[in-house]
């Protein structure tokens, strides 16, 4: 349930939905790195997310630091995202606060229907066209430099994984994916699996 800070966002929609989550996923307790601006994240910069009206939207990608400290992901492409964001922090929708514990989703195989603009619309009609259940054709997600989902352009891809998934045959752009793309259900609702 979303926790308002002001009556004008009554309407405002949860950006992440979990669809099977059960036994699939577990929201994982961290702590908010300490030098997050809340002020800014997703809302300043160039491609800034002002909808929102959050710093970081539920379903953002995170990555983790030196212990259970997690912060919004996209400063590099070899970055290993950790999970999704299960809060929205800072701006209008703020639901930490002044705490610093926040939610991360969890689980490889969960699924989740994210909302916009918690993903990223680039060339997601393209890819999600593309997409026929094969190996091939899977459609891979990582986090933008906002740190919200956008497709794996194709090249990004630098060989199969083997039966284990090793990451030094997957090469080091996979290390950034974070979820496949299941189906796009609008232009604005995807259906993703996530792979961490």
């Amino acid at each position: 349930m979303l926790q308002l800070g002001t009556l004008a966002n009554k309407y405002k929609k949860r950006t992440l939905r979990p669809r099977y989550t059960h036994t699939q996923a577990t929201p994982y307790a961290a702590t908010l790195y300490s030098s997050f601006d809340r002020t800014a994240g997703q809302l300043s910069g160039g491609g800034a997310i002002t909808s929102s009206q959050a710093a970081i939207m539920a379903g953002s990608v995170l990555v983790k630091r030196v212990g259970e400290v997690v912060t919004l992901a996209g400063t590099t492409d070899l970055e290993r995202a950790f999970g999704l964001s299960a809060n929205n922090v800072g701006g209008n929708l703020d639901e930490l606060g002044t705490r610093s514990e926040i939610g991360v989703w969890r689980g490889v195989g969960s699924i989740f229907d994210v909302l916009a603009p918690a993903f990223d619309t680039t060339s997601l009609t393209t890819h999600a066209g593309n997409e026929a259940g094969t190996d091939a054709t899977e459609v891979y997600m990582k986090s933008s430099s906002k740190g919200v989902l956008k497709c794996e352009s194709p090249g990004d891809a630098t060989g199969g994984a083997d039966a284990a998934g090793d990451i030094a045959t997957l090469g080091a752009a996979a290390l950034g994916r974070t979820a496949r793309l299941i189906k796009s259900l609008s232009s604005t609702v995807i259906r993703v699996e996530l792979l961490v």
